[in-house]
Parts: structure tokens; C-alpha cells; sequence
């Protein structure tokens, strides 16, 4: 079911995409100040949830399930960044991201060779 979903969502925003000419992250929704909001699914579809820029546990409902995501603009203009972390705390591997910026596939971020970011996010700070 969740290929079938995110099949679904990405034809459709590709969809919109293509007839407007706009951007995947242009395409992409809105996300508060300071705050990251992680989709289950790619292309902004699915379960969205937002976490605040320091989450040591995104907590068992979201932990592993993020494949899309936008971050929202920073509190402080002098810290545009937010990292994503692989476990609890801020442990494991880490990505960084610039506020403002959308991702509408995780699989296209590596970790290593071989394992990429989709549904692998636990923990959040910038």
C-alpha cells in the first residue's frame, strides 16, 4: 500500500509540476519557522509530522518513516542549518539540510554506499 501511495503522490505532484512549470521544491508545502516536517511518503504525501529543530527522539510513530521532507525558515537568520540524524540523541550517521530548502525523495541522500536517508531519520538539531 505505501508503494501504491507514494506512486500516486509522486504522478501527482509531477503532474501539477509539469502543467505549471514549477519546481519539486516550489511544489513542496509550507513548514513553520524553525521546524522540520517529515512525510512518510515521497513527494509530500502521507503522514506529516513537524519537529522542532532540537528532537532528540522523533518518538515511535515517526522514528524511520520519514521519505520526504521541507524545513522551514531558521529562528536565527546566523543559523540556517538543521541536522538529521540516523539514531536517538543525536548519534549515528548525520545529514544537514539549509532552512528553506525540500527534499521530495530521501533515496536520493546517501548515508554510505549502499544505504540512503529514506525512513532512516530519528533525531533532529540545528
Amino acid at each position: 500500500m505505501k508503494n501504491f501511495l507514494r506512486t500516486a503522490g509522486v504522478l501527482a505532484v509531477a503532474s501539477a509540476s509539469v502543467l505549471t512549470g514549477v519546481t519539486a521544491a516550489q511544489a513542496a508545502p509550507a513548514c513553520s519557522t524553525a521546524q522540520v516536517c517529515l512525510y512518510d511518503n515521497y513527494w509530500f504525501t502521507g503522514t506529516v509530522r513537524s519537529f522542532g529543530w532540537v528532537t532528540y527522539n522523533v518518538g515511535v510513530a515517526a522514528n524511520d518513516r520519514a521519505s520526504s521532507l521541507v524545513v522551514g525558515p531558521p529562528a536565527d537568520a546566523l543559523s540556517p542549518y538543521v541536522y538529521l540524524y540516523e539514531d536517538h540523541n543525536f548519534a549515528g550517521h548525520g545529514i544537514i539540510f539549509k532552512a528553506g530548502n525540500a527534499v521530495n525523495d530521501l533515496r536520493g541522500n546517501y548515508m554510505e554506499a549502499g544505504r540512503n536517508w529514506d525512513d532512516e531519520t530519528t533525531s533532529v538539531w540545528g
